[in-house]
């Protein structure tokens, strides 16, 4: 995702989370700036919760982006690496093992999420 793209995203979040806010410590106030666009006041309600998974959306993109990312990043950084382990017949399963332990991760939950989620990116590599 390029970086004006992210940096919209995080102006958004950041719009609408105050938006979130204003909308749960104002619901059901009559002086509430929602009036003017929201005169019933049960509406406040459906502005903060839509807005508060809005919120949630948008965080979620930025994190799988940046994820993503740096799956990418590690990969090109050792490409030659990749290719030649490769090219001696190894898996990509052994090749992200290997890259693993380079890294000093070695076993638990996170390792096992990582080295998924590092064969996936491996099998796209050429």
């Amino acid at each position: 995702m390029p970086k004006l793209v992210q940096y919209i995203i995080y102006v958004g979040m950041i719009l609408i989370g105050l938006v979130a806010m204003y909308s749960i410590l104002n619901a059901g106030n009559p002086g509430s700036l929602l009036r003017a666009f929201f005169p019933d006041p049960k509406d406040d309600v459906y502005v903060a919760v839509v807005s508060s998974v809005l919120v949630f959306i948008l965080g979620f993109l930025l994190f799988h982006a940046r994820d993503r990312e740096g799956f990418r990043q590690l990969i090109e950084l050792n490409a030659e690496k990749i290719r030649t382990l490769r090219q001696n017949g190894q898996k990509e399963a052994e090749i992200a093992d290997s890259i693993l332990t380079a890294m000093g991760s070695q076993s638990g939950y996170r390792h096992n999420l990582a080295r998924k989620k590092l064969i996936v990116y491996l099998s796209e590599f050429k």
